[in-house]
This record gives structure tokens, C-alpha cells and sequence, in this order.
């Protein structure tokens, strides 16, 4: 599996880890049954994770992930790409809201700051719920309209992937 990875700092001692998880063409085609027309098809996943899980993270190094993220959507315009969010403590969590909710809140924050770029873009997203019963959590995958057809293949692996 290719990966594609950058660090974000935050100036204060703490950075923000970004890789992009890219699938073999194994998996593709055993794994998410990828029909030979879309062979070509990229499908990453989005990893996000903080360095020093102590400490918090200024918000100007999520918007820089923000930007880098529509970088990355641009330099693949044959990819589909997935964020599933976290259902780890978040140590300086002080709220009601699980950390996947948490998560999630930001996560959506920042795609609605990028929604309309995006959407010049033609890419499309779809949310999911992933997990067992007692321990879901969001997900998000994002595609361009040419693959709308295989879509729900990725969505489908997605889903079935975290049930255990």
C-alpha cells in the first residue's frame, strides 16, 4: 500500500500527522470488487493524527490540512477518498460529546469551509456510518461524478470492514 504523508506543526510544540493511504491493485479488485472499467480508479484512505496527544492543536493547522487535502484532490483526479473518524480519548476532551462526534464536528467545520471549491471541483461526498452497534462512527467518502457508478462498492467495504 502507497502512502503519502506530511506534518503540520503548530508552532507551540505539537504537529498534526496527515497521511493518505492509497489501496493495491489486489485489493481494488479483490477486496472492493472494482469492475475492470474503473482499474484505473485511486482509493485512499485519510489518516489525521496529533503528535502529542496532551497537548491541543491550534486551529490555523487544520485549515492548513484543509487546503493540502484539496492539493491532494486535485494532483488525483482519478481517486476516491475515504476519513473515518477516530473513536479514541481525546485527553484534553472536556465535553458530553464523544471524541468520534467530536471528531466529526471539526472534521465537518473544516469541509464546510471547503464545500464550495469543492464543489467547482466536481467532487461529491457521502456519509457513512461505520462500526458495530454500540461502537460506530462517522465516515465520509469523497468521489468525482465519474465514479458515482462503483461508488457504493467503496461504501460497502467501508462499512463491512469495521462490523467486527
Amino acid at each position: 500500500m502507497d502512502s503519502v504523508e506530511i506534518l503540520f506543526p503548530d508552532n507551540e510544540g505539537n504537529h498534526l500527522v496527515v497521511v493518505l493511504y492509497f489501496y493495491d491493485d489486489i485489493d481494488k479488485v479483490h477486496t472492493f470488487q472494482i469492475p475492470q472499467d474503473f482499474s484505473n480508479l485511486d482509493i485512499a484512505d485519510i489518516n489525521i493524527n496529533k503528535l502529542d496527544m496532551d497537548k491541543p492543536l491550534k486551529i490555523s493547522v487544520f485549515f492548513k490540512m484543509s487546503n493540502w487535502l484539496l492539493d491532494q484532490f486535485l494532483l488525483y483526479p482519478n481517486a476516491v477518498f475515504s476519513f473515518i473518524c477516530s473513536t479514541d480519548p481525546l485527553e484534553t476532551h472536556k465535553s458530553e460529546k464523544s471524541p468520534e462526534e467530536v471528531r466529526w464536528n471539526l472534521f465537518e467545520f473544516l469541509y464546510l469551509r471547503k464545500k464550495s471549491l469543492l464543489d467547482e471541483m466536481g467532487i461529491k461526498s457521502k456519509d457513512i456510518v461505520v462500526g458495530p452497534d454500540g461502537y460506530q462512527t462517522f465516515a465520509r467518502v469523497f468521489y468525482r461524478d465519474k465514479h458515482a457508478h462503483i461508488i457504493h462498492l467503496v461504501i460497502a467495504h467501508l462499512t463491512n470492514k469495521y462490523k467486527v
